[in-house]
Protein backbone atom coordinates (compact mmCIF):
# COMPACT_ATOMS: atom_id res chain seq x y z
CA UNK A 1 0.00 0.00 0.00
CA UNK A 2 2.42 2.57 0.98
CA UNK A 3 4.68 1.53 -2.24
CA UNK A 4 1.54 2.17 -4.45
CA UNK A 5 1.25 5.83 -2.88
CA UNK A 6 4.67 5.87 -2.99
CA UNK A 7 4.39 5.34 -6.98
CA UNK A 8 1.29 7.87 -7.49
CA UNK A 9 3.38 10.99 -5.66
CA UNK A 10 6.16 10.09 -7.83
CA UNK A 11 4.33 10.03 -11.06
CA UNK A 12 2.28 13.58 -9.98
CA UNK A 13 5.75 14.61 -9.10
CA UNK A 14 7.39 14.09 -12.73
CA UNK A 15 4.10 15.31 -14.17
CA UNK A 16 4.07 19.37 -12.12
CA UNK A 17 7.66 20.01 -13.81
CA UNK A 18 5.44 20.34 -17.46
CA UNK A 19 2.96 21.60 -15.55
CA UNK A 20 4.57 24.36 -13.89
CA UNK A 21 6.25 25.76 -17.01
CA UNK A 22 3.97 28.81 -17.36
CA UNK A 23 5.76 31.89 -18.07
CA UNK A 24 2.30 34.02 -17.87
CA UNK A 25 0.37 35.11 -15.27
CA UNK A 26 -2.46 33.09 -14.18
CA UNK A 27 -4.89 35.50 -16.33
CA UNK A 28 -3.09 36.41 -18.88
CA UNK A 29 -2.88 32.56 -20.16
CA UNK A 30 -4.48 31.05 -22.94
CA UNK A 31 -7.36 28.69 -21.52
CA UNK A 32 -7.16 25.26 -21.32
CA UNK A 33 -9.95 24.38 -24.09
CA UNK A 34 -8.28 26.89 -26.52
CA UNK A 35 -4.79 24.90 -26.02
CA UNK A 36 -6.57 21.33 -26.68
CA UNK A 37 -8.40 22.64 -29.73
CA UNK A 38 -4.69 23.68 -30.55
CA UNK A 39 -3.08 20.47 -30.11
CA UNK A 40 -5.56 18.57 -31.90
CA UNK A 41 -6.04 20.93 -35.00
CA UNK A 42 -2.83 23.29 -35.34
CA UNK A 43 -4.40 24.48 -38.60
CA UNK A 44 -7.44 25.80 -36.23
CA UNK A 45 -4.72 29.09 -35.95
CA UNK A 46 -4.65 29.53 -39.66
CA UNK A 47 -8.85 29.40 -40.32
CA UNK A 48 -8.58 31.77 -37.62
CA UNK A 49 -6.32 34.66 -38.51
CA UNK A 50 -7.39 34.09 -42.25
CA UNK A 51 -3.76 35.61 -43.23
CA UNK A 52 -3.42 38.18 -40.70
CA UNK A 53 0.16 37.98 -39.40
CA UNK A 54 -0.41 39.43 -36.29
CA UNK A 55 -3.15 37.45 -35.07
CA UNK A 56 -0.64 34.72 -36.12
CA UNK A 57 1.89 36.35 -34.38
CA UNK A 58 0.08 36.93 -31.23
CA UNK A 59 -1.80 32.93 -31.44
CA UNK A 60 1.74 31.72 -31.22
CA UNK A 61 3.33 33.99 -28.32
CA UNK A 62 0.24 33.43 -26.32
CA UNK A 63 0.03 29.51 -26.73
CA UNK A 64 3.74 29.09 -26.18
CA UNK A 65 4.09 31.35 -23.36
CA UNK A 66 0.78 29.19 -21.55
CA UNK A 67 2.28 25.82 -22.20
CA UNK A 68 5.91 25.48 -23.89
CA UNK A 69 4.93 21.96 -24.53
CA UNK A 70 3.29 22.89 -27.90
CA UNK A 71 6.11 22.95 -29.45
CA UNK A 72 5.86 19.82 -31.85
CA UNK A 73 2.38 21.34 -32.79
CA UNK A 74 4.00 24.89 -33.42
CA UNK A 75 5.72 22.57 -36.13
CA UNK A 76 2.85 20.92 -37.49
CA UNK A 77 1.53 24.56 -38.00
CA UNK A 78 4.21 25.73 -39.54
CA UNK A 79 4.51 22.40 -42.20
CA UNK A 80 0.42 23.70 -42.82
CA UNK A 81 1.32 27.29 -43.10
CA UNK A 82 2.21 29.20 -46.22
CA UNK A 83 5.53 30.80 -46.57
CA UNK A 84 3.72 34.08 -46.57
CA UNK A 85 2.97 33.22 -43.08
CA UNK A 86 5.63 31.88 -41.68
CA UNK A 87 7.71 34.69 -40.62
CA UNK A 88 4.70 35.98 -38.13
CA UNK A 89 4.81 32.19 -36.44
CA UNK A 90 8.82 33.00 -35.70
CA UNK A 91 7.82 36.27 -35.05
CA UNK A 92 5.62 34.27 -32.47
CA UNK A 93 8.17 32.20 -31.28
CA UNK A 94 10.44 35.04 -30.55
CA UNK A 95 7.72 36.42 -28.32
CA UNK A 96 7.43 34.08 -26.55
CA UNK A 97 10.91 33.28 -25.92
CA UNK A 98 11.38 37.00 -24.29
CA UNK A 99 8.03 36.03 -22.24
CA UNK A 100 9.48 33.25 -20.75
CA UNK A 101 13.35 34.44 -20.19
CA UNK A 102 13.43 35.89 -17.50
CA UNK A 103 11.07 32.66 -15.68
CA UNK A 104 11.91 29.47 -17.47
CA UNK A 105 15.63 30.01 -19.43
CA UNK A 106 15.13 26.40 -20.27
CA UNK A 107 12.06 26.89 -22.03
CA UNK A 108 13.86 29.76 -24.06
CA UNK A 109 16.53 27.37 -25.14
CA UNK A 110 14.31 24.70 -26.44
CA UNK A 111 12.25 27.45 -28.34
CA UNK A 112 16.11 28.24 -29.90
CA UNK A 113 16.73 24.59 -30.38
CA UNK A 114 13.19 23.99 -32.04
CA UNK A 115 13.76 26.77 -34.83
CA UNK A 116 17.34 25.69 -35.56
CA UNK A 117 16.78 22.33 -36.37
CA UNK A 118 13.51 23.38 -38.16
CA UNK A 119 15.63 25.07 -40.36
CA UNK A 120 12.73 27.38 -42.14
CA UNK A 121 14.41 30.41 -43.37
CA UNK A 122 10.71 32.63 -43.04
CA UNK A 123 10.92 31.16 -39.56
CA UNK A 124 14.83 31.97 -38.51
CA UNK A 125 14.22 35.32 -40.52
CA UNK A 126 11.19 36.44 -38.38
CA UNK A 127 12.98 35.08 -35.13
CA UNK A 128 15.47 37.30 -35.92
CA UNK A 129 13.60 40.54 -36.88
CA UNK A 130 12.39 40.18 -33.04
CA UNK A 131 16.04 40.19 -31.84
CA UNK A 132 16.89 43.45 -33.99
CA UNK A 133 14.05 44.97 -32.63
CA UNK A 134 15.56 47.59 -29.68
CA UNK A 135 12.63 47.39 -26.92
CA UNK A 136 12.22 50.36 -25.06
CA UNK A 137 13.20 49.87 -21.24
CA UNK A 138 10.34 50.10 -19.11
CA UNK A 139 12.64 52.17 -16.50
CA UNK A 140 14.29 54.25 -18.75
CA UNK A 141 12.65 57.64 -17.17
CA UNK A 142 13.10 61.17 -18.68
CA UNK A 143 14.60 64.15 -16.60
CA UNK A 144 11.95 65.43 -14.36
CA UNK A 145 10.96 68.99 -15.91
CA UNK A 146 12.02 71.35 -12.80
CA UNK A 147 9.25 73.68 -11.38
CA UNK A 148 9.18 77.27 -12.11
CA UNK A 149 8.51 79.29 -9.05
CA UNK A 150 5.78 81.18 -9.50
CA UNK A 151 7.48 84.53 -9.14
CA UNK A 152 10.47 84.39 -11.55
CA UNK A 153 11.21 82.13 -14.59
CA UNK A 154 13.43 81.43 -17.34
CA UNK A 155 17.24 80.32 -17.66
CA UNK A 156 18.19 82.01 -14.47
CA UNK A 157 14.88 82.58 -12.64
CA UNK A 158 15.02 86.66 -13.59
CA UNK A 159 12.25 86.83 -15.80
CA UNK A 160 8.87 87.50 -13.98
CA UNK A 161 6.60 85.18 -14.22
CA UNK A 162 3.03 85.24 -14.65
CA UNK A 163 1.21 85.82 -11.29
CA UNK A 164 -1.99 84.79 -13.13
CA UNK A 165 -0.73 81.28 -13.26
CA UNK A 166 -2.33 78.63 -11.75
CA UNK A 167 -0.35 77.47 -9.05
CA UNK A 168 1.58 73.49 -9.13
CA UNK A 169 0.47 71.32 -6.91
CA UNK A 170 2.67 68.00 -5.70
CA UNK A 171 1.12 64.82 -7.21
CA UNK A 172 1.75 63.32 -3.70
CA UNK A 173 1.97 64.36 -0.17
CA UNK A 174 4.78 64.50 1.81
CA UNK A 175 5.67 61.63 4.20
Amino acid sequence: MARSLLAVACLTLAGVSSATAHCLPLLLRTPPVELRLFAADPAHVLKYAKNDKNKIESKVTEYLATDPDLLPQIGKLVSLAPASNRSAIGRGLARAAQHCGPIEPRVVQSIIDFVRKLQDSSVSAGYASIENDAPVPVSAQSKPVPQSSSLFEGEWNMDVGNPFAPVPLPLELPR
